[in-house]
């Protein structure tokens, strides 16, 4: 083992499964540090200077081993002519999608993602991310997953529909936006990102039975992380709550890393997806970050790592997105829990 860890080394000896000091500490943290450098949601989600500078300053004030960056669940959308807005204190957000009605689908062409909506002010910010800190840092970069994309492009509501009603169409639509993933996610990657994650909340038995995940989405994610594997970055598989039902599923898509939110143990989840995928989490980001204590969190940190040790293949981070406000004593905690190591 090398004598002196950076983190990228920490991270890449998990993804190989080789003997690390400690678990590598990567929470899904990005708006939440927008005040450690006296900026606002808005300044963050508008400026990749200053996207990239909140997640570094949060690399750096908490000595975390990666930084993760994202523009929310807009981006695609904003460049296939859904309209959007942006608020002083959130990030961006859908208030008119781009198909109305069902055949306006076939008007849609592939974005460019270099001019098109704001996926050219994302790449920026994560060019910039890796150029500063890529030699020693993980850098992990947000994508959105097809069934997101097409939500965003189509209306929530809407899909849900087209997947019980059109379940042909809704194929269609998928195979669209898995087009985009793919082309966007090749686009991240070529900034030098170390991880793409594959933000894909709508895929959670919360929203669709673990059959509909078998039946649209296991085969596109499947292509999806592929891709993503293929240009050399790893592929990380994001979607919310408790995925035990479809969990294997997820494994069986051969993405490297899969994120673990809160109701989803760390030995229930390696038992569906076993190494040598890596599992990251699963601290409950309201519960125990926002609304915990310091005490808590080194808690269910260690009883994460405890149930982690025997495969390694682990990094420990939030089960979701860190919500501004939560306590700096807190994300502290969560790196000094890691720190006694194994």
């Amino acid at each position: 083992m090398p004598k002196i860890w950076t983190g990228l080394a920490r991270f890449r000896a998990t993804l190989r499964g080789e003997p690390t000091d400690r678990p590598p500490v990567i929470p899904v943290l990005h708006i939440a540090a927008a005040e450690l450098i006296g900026a606002t949601v808005g300044d963050y989600a508008t400026s990749p200077r200053t996207m990239a500078d909140t997640c570094i300053a949060a690399y750096r004030h908490y000595g975390l081993d990666g930084v993760q960056l994202t523009l929310g669940v807009a981006a695609e959308a904003s460049a296939l002519g859904a309209e959007i807005i942006q608020p002083p204190d959130n990030l961006p957000k859908v208030t008119r999608p781009a198909i109305r009605e069902p055949e306006e689908l076939y008007r849609l062409r592939l974005p460019d993602p270099a001019r098109d909506g704001l996926l050219p002010l994302f790449l920026d910010a994560t060019r910039l991310a890796v150029q500063e800190v890529g030699d020693e840092a993980c850098v992990v970069a947000t994508i959105r997953g097809p069934l997101n994309i097409a939500g965003q492009i189509r209306g929530i509501q809407e899909l849900m529909f087209d997947l019980i009603d059109r379940p042909d169409y809704a194929r269609e639509l998928l195979a669209f936006a898995n087009d985009v993933a793919i082309l966007y996610g090749r686009a991240v990657a070529a900034t030098g990102a170390h991880v793409i994650a594959i933000g894909e909340a709508l895929a959670s038995p919360a929203f669709i039975s673990p059959a509909y995940y078998r039946t649209f989405m296991r085969e596109l994610h499947t292509s999806l992380c592929a891709a993503i594997n293929a240009t050399g970055a790893a592929s990380l598989l994001h979607i919310c709550g408790d995925i035990t039902p479809i969990l294997a599923d997820m494994a069986a898509t051969g993405t490297r890393i899969i994120d673990i939110d809160w109701q989803v143990s760390v030995a229930a989840a390696r038992q569906r997806a076993p190494a040598p995928i890596v599992l990251r989490g699963n601290l409950d980001p309201v519960a125990a970050l926002l609304k915990g204590t310091p005490g808590d969190v080194r808690r269910l940190a260690r009883a994460a790592i405890t149930e982690a040790a025997a495969a390694r293949h682990f990094v420990l981070g939030s089960g979701c997105d860190i919500p501004p406000g939560t306590p700096r004593e807190n994300i502290a905690a969560l790196v000094a829990a890691a720190a006694r190591g194994w």
